[in-house]
């Protein structure tokens, strides 16, 4: 593939928030989780899993525990501050109900050598704490499942498929856990929401001159 057809492809990606009743095939699926798991990830520790739900009501009750959470967030006193972006959150928190396809991204706990040592001082060494605190800030199984949920979405757009990054189900991390079967090791990510694109949204970037800066 040369830079031209990269480029395309990766410009040509949108987030789809609306699919056609379509089935995905089981084989694409599992091709777009063997392809992003190829992903670059910290230490080559792999430590991800993924789970696929093609099951309508299972993507019901995911959907559901999401909307729950959005509901009871849009009734406390403070959401008056922000009554109309609560609002639109609220009424557009489980979408994904709709959609044909749903993954669900996993990691187990990871520590590098290097983090193994400042945790061995960090009760008693400020230095470790605060480089710790820093390293913990971005944690290296976080940076590891974004690369594959990036690697997927691209994979997806390749396909014929449109794809949308979910981090609201955090809201409903444990109800969505316990929905999963996810192992007690295991936490979520985020959700996927896959199946053959109904619109076709156009957003631009911002130039790259506007977020890029050399150092030399």
């Amino acid at each position: 593939m040369n830079i031209q057809d990269l480029e395309k492809l990766i410009k040509g990606r949108r987030s789809i928030r609306q699919w056609k009743k379509d089935r995905v095939p089981e084989d694409l699926l599992k091709k777009a989780v063997e392809l992003a798991t190829w992903a670059p990830n910290g230490g080559n520790y792999q430590g991800w899993r993924f789970v696929v739900v093609t099951k309508k009501e299972v993507i019901g009750k995911l959907a559901d525990a999401v909307q729950s959470v959005a509901d009871k967030m849009a009734s406390w006193p403070e959401a008056k501050s922000w009554e109309e972006d609560i609002k639109r959150y609220q009424k557009n928190a489980s979408f994904f109900r709709n959609a044909p396809a749903c993954l669900g991204f996993f990691t187990g706990e990871y520590q590098s050598p290097m983090e193994k040592l400042l945790a061995a001082r960090e009760s008693f060494d400020s230095e470790a704490k605060k480089v710790l605190g820093f390293r913990r800030s971005a944690p290296t199984v976080i940076q590891s499942v974004a690369a594959a949920v990036t690697t997927m979405l691209l994979v997806f757009h390749q396909m014929g498929l449109g794809a949308v990054w979910l981090v609201s189900p955090l809201q409903a991390k444990k109800e969505i856990e316990i929905i999963l079967s996810a192992p007690p090791t295991m936490a979520l990510v985020c959700l996927v929401a896959v199946g053959y694109p109904d619109e076709a949204p156009q957003k631009d970037r911002k130039p790259v001159d506007q977020v890029l800066e050399f150092v030399s």
